[in-house]
């Protein structure tokens, strides 16, 4: 089912990527690398570093994006991955017309408790 309070009613070239990430005592910021693609075969895209548990991304639609989160744990280093793709429904029969809704663009790179 679609949220038509989630249309554009021009189709949309970019919107945001989402991450949720474990801000905590060991871990106050998280490096991120953004790559097109795989982390494999993909090239990095962008380099930020996140303070807070929800970080966004603005980014080109239809494209396969991965995302590595660098995390401590005492004297270990985690690598937590995670790869989406942000993709352009439309929704116009259902929500009236235009509607586009963007689908994915969302990663869960959380540390397991």
């Amino acid at each position: 089912m679609t949220d038509c309070n989630d249309c554009y009613d021009i189709q949309p070239d970019s919107a945001r990527l989402i991450l949720y990430l474990t801000i905590d005592a060991e871990n106050d910021s998280v490096p991120l690398v953004f790559f097109r693609g795989t982390i494999e075969t993909g090239e990095v895209d962008w380099r930020d570093t996140a303070t807070g548990d929800t970080f966004y991304l603005y980014s080109e639609i239809d494209r396969e994006y991965s995302v590595q989160a660098t995390y401590n744990r005492g004297e270990k280093t985690i690598l937590a991955f995670d790869s989406d793709k942000m993709k352009i429904s439309d929704a116009s029969e259902e929500c009236g017309s235009p509607c586009y809704v963007v689908k994915g663009g969302i990663f869960d790179l959380r540390l397991q408790e």
